[in-house]
Order: structure tokens, then sequence, then C-alpha cells
């Protein structure tokens, strides 16, 4: 991780989590374990993959699905 990135106490934000998932909707609908996957090559923090973790076992239409799934999930900066 890059020191301009956000740290590990940092908490998560819904526009974090869309910049470690949204390649994952090139594929069409993808489950739990692809969101993970992508979350891997984008190398995410852990508090991502604790998120998608709390997922149900199902496939996804949109990023926007996924965060519905997610409601406690602020939608605030990347870098605050």
């Amino acid at each position: 991780m890059d020191a301009a990135g956000p740290n590990q106490t940092t908490p998560l934000t819904a526009r974090e989590l869309r910049e470690h998932i949204e390649d994952a909707f090139i594929s069409v609908s993808p489950t739990v374990v692809d969101l993970l996957d992508a979350a891997i090559r984008s190398h995410a923090r852990p508090v991502v993959f604790a998120a998608l973790n709390r997922l149900p076992p199902r496939r996804f239409k949109s990023v926007a699905d996924v965060l519905r799934e997610l409601p406690d999930l602020p939608n605030g900066p990347v870098n605050p």
C-alpha cells in the first residue's frame, strides 16, 4: 500500500469498496468469491474483505446491489 492510501484504522467507505470490486462486474453477475478475487487483485485492506464476507451467498447485478447489502457503510472519500 502506498503512503497516500488509507491506513488500517481508517473506516471503510462505500467509495473505497466500490474501487476494489468494480472490476468484478466486467463479467456477468459476480458472486462473493468473484468480489473477493477482485479485492485481492486490487490489494484491498483487510476491512474490505471483512465487509465482503458479510454478504449473502448470491450473485450481484451491480456495485449498487452490493452496497444495498451493506447499508452501514458511509459514502465518504477513499482518502479522508
